[in-house]
């Protein structure tokens, strides 16, 4: 292990802790530990113990040869579920001081599922962050061409703070004016008016303008809010893990995973940016992964203890999600475009009395307590009691044989929740169960596939978290995906993908060039832009030769409200490329939506600009193994049975392998069961596994 180049890269997830350490030589070891949802922290040291171990060093040791520590959590998502952020106020444009309640016409239905949407009369706009009663207007206006018409009220600012501080005794505050976004001298004086009345900085703060630069008082507002909402919070945590980890011997910094696909230093990120800071590392993980492999389009699957979230790669590129949709509301974030639904190893199944039909989901037993089979409290049955009922899951080897499963008190619930009220076998209920949330998985995948113009078949699937490998071949099938990758880091794939994450901040800028337009105001925009990335890029420790811009045009026909996003392929612009550009968008534009979607007479226009300034770092690397090996037999450990649902609904006596055992070339034909420390690969008759020379499993559809 070399001391100067040791790395280590932490996930705090739903269900379980993940831990990859990466030393300079590309060498990888992986740990896992519960999380501990009452204080995330305490989950991070016990796997960070866990990880020492496995590693062969003292924690001490470890920490202080650590270089980067990278570290990507889901504290700001938990406390958006559970609303445990803080108290808010809002400053916003008088007369306006009703946009987030009012929200928009699709609002209502924002970020819920096809099934939740059909219940009408259940359906209700969300409970907002802040109520009205702490929602404060002020006079002022700045017109959307960022030029003053009414001045701003300083009495009606300094009223405002006041009624929020002393009366509602808020503990943090959101500002959001009106057109902020295209001139933001109004909310600059607001902070200024800030630091007078809070100058002990005992309120948290959040300026829309600041967090960004794009249209819409809606999802800005929300953004500001949710901002200040989470901001203590997570401010808190990362103050009391830094001490933690300083404390245990940390000498490195520490690095935060963003939902942009990029680590920053703790004091340049904000708190919304830990937004989906998990699954953003699977996606980081497989588009590093699909570059080494040579695949351009790749659908990324993340199942682990409460979700299944699912992304895509094409040409070599992820996507960010228009406007966001982040626990129901819209947010202006650069976050990475995956889907998530309640579909994990806690998910729970259950029978709906008043039909008499098997549900699966989206609720998960979670962390604490957890499937009935941990025997930790857990009394709803779940995916993971499921799988271990049907053969497929050792009780005796989960973890690595860390922890022992109550196969017993699983089979006792769901013979008494499931397969009693349903007249079945308590495996054959199992199998349902099964099925059940593989076609929920299957039917998201295709979803997000076809939306983008491509077809299932035209990708591959790479399947990671520590359940994805146990279902990865029954979702594949019902799609017509031919070829599944699965990889030794697949448990714990979104901390893999920490590892590989560059430093990254984003900013995002409406604007309006109609095309053709001259190529000097586009240079000048960029230009500004990218100055100003440059000097947090050199604050953030990177010299010129280390750092690259990443740009994007958001690109639309006039008068429509939805764009395109376009990598674009240059730093400067000509006519020539202007004109490349715009064929470049209606090639896309149809292959979205079809031939002749396009109208061209309608005229184009640029309406938003994304830069992304790139700190690059060291990437864990894939070597080939230097020899091969097609024996078989000394993989096997045994045999047991497991049913199987397809192509027959029935047990078989099935072959069990360690993948440690097994060489590249070696060649598994199913029926078959490959056991990973933290995860199982299942392969079901009629599919064959083979280890490449990375010693990946590819899983192929016979």
């Amino acid at each position: 292990m070399a001391a100067e180049q040791q790395f280590f890269i932490g996930d705090t997830g739903g269900t379980f802790t993940d831990i990859v350490v990466m030393a300079g030589s590309g060498e990888v070891w992986t740990a896992k530990a519960s999380t501990t949802p009452d204080d995330f922290s305490r989950g991070v040291m016990d796997a960070l113990g866990e990880a020492a171990k496995t590693v062969g060093v003292q924690l001490k040791d470890l920490l202080s040869r650590t270089t980067l520590f990278k570290h990507g959590s889901t504290v700001a998502t938990n406390a958006l579920i559970t609303r445990s952020g803080v108290k808010v106020g809002f400053i916003t444009t008088r007369g306006f001081e009703d946009t987030t309640e009012i929200m928009r016409a699709i609002g209502r239905v924002d970020g819920l599922s096809e099934e939740e949407i059909r219940h009408v009369t259940w359906v209700t706009k969300p409970e907002p962050l802040v109520p009205r009663e702490r929602v404060m207007g002020v006079r002022e206006r700045i017109d959307y061409r960022g030029e003053e018409v009414i001045p701003l009220n300083r009495e009606d600012v300094m009223s405002a703070i006041r009624k929020l501080m002393e009366e509602e005794k808020v503990e943090a505050i959101a500002v959001s004016l009106l057109h902020a976004w295209a001139n933001p001298a109004h909310e600059e004086a607001i902070r200024a008016l800030a630091l007078e009345a809070d100058p002990s900085r005992q309120i948290y703060w959040s300026f829309g303008s600041a967090l960004s630069q794009v249209a819409g008082e809606y999802a800005r507002g929300n953004t500001a809010i949710m901002n200040s909402y989470l901001g203590p919070t997570v401010e808190r945590y990362l103050k009391g893990l830094e001490q933690k980890l300083g404390g245990a011997g940390l000498k490195g910094p520490l690095l935060i995973m963003q939902g942009n696909g990029g680590v920053a230093h703790r004091e340049h990120v904000t708190p919304l940016a830990n937004l989906q800071s998990g699954p953003a590392g699977g996606m980081i993980a497989s588009a590093h992964v699909a570059g080494l492999l040579g695949h351009k389009n790749v659908i990324t699957t993340d199942m682990g203890g409460t979700s299944f979230d699912v992304g895509l790669v094409t040409e070599g590129y992820w996507r960010y999600a228009h406007e966001p949709i982040v626990e129901r509301f819209r947010i202006l974030q650069p976050i990475i475009d995956i889907e998530s639904i309640g579909a994990g190893g806690g998910t729970i199944a259950r029978v709906e009395p008043e039909t008499g039909r098997l549900l699966v989901g989206p609720k998960s037993a979670g962390a604490s307590p957890g499937p009935v089979c941990y025997d930790s409290g857990g009394e709803e049955v779940t995916v993971t009691d499921a799988d271990l009922i049907l053969g497929i899951i050792d009780p005796h080897y989960f973890l690595g044989g860390r922890k022992i499963l109550n196969k017993a008190k699983a089979q006792k619930a769901i013979e008494e929740k499931i397969a009693r009220p349903l007249g079945l076998k308590p495996v054959e209920a199992a199998a349902g169960v099964f099925d059940i949330v593989n076609s929920k998985m299957s039917d998201l995948i295709r979803r997000q596939v076809v939306r983008t113009g491509y077809l299932p078949e035209e990708f591959v699937i790479f399947a990671f978290g520590g359940a994805g490998p146990v279902h990865a071949a029954g979702f594949a099938a019902e799609l017509g995906v031919k070829k599944i990758y699965i990889f030794s880091t697949s448990p714990v794939f979104s901390a893999f993908g920490a590892a590989a994450a560059d430093v990254i901040h984003s900013k995002v800028m409406t604007c309006q060039y109609i095309l053709p337009v001259d190529p000097s105001a586009i240079n000048q925009r960029l230009d500004g832009i990218e100055t100003d990335m440059k000097e947090i890029m050199t604050g953030e420790g990177f010299r010129p030769e280390q750092t690259e811009f990443r740009r994007f045009f958001t690109m639309r026909y006039r008068r429509q409200t939805a764009g395109v996003e376009m990598p674009v392929l240059w730093d400067r612009f000509t006519p020539e490329r202007g004109n490349e550009t715009q064929r470049l968008f209606e090639k896309k534009y149809e292959e979205l939506y079809g031939v002749g979607a396009g109208y061209t007479k309608a005229g184009i226009e640029i309406s938003a600009i994304r830069v992304d300034a790139v700190g690059l770092v060291t990437k864990p690397e894939l070597k080939p193994v230097g020899t091969r090996s097609a024996d078989l037999s000394r993989a096997l450990k045994g045999k047991r049975e497991v049913f199987f649902t397809r192509p027959e609904r029935k047990l078989i006596d099935t072959p069990i392998y360690d993948y440690n055992r097994l060489g590249a070339g070696t060649v598994v034909k199913g029926p078959g069961v490959i056991e990973l420390p933290f995860t199982t690969t299942l392969v079901p008759p009629g599919f064959q596994i083979t280890v490449d020379d990375y010693l990946n499993l590819v899983m192929e559809i016979l």
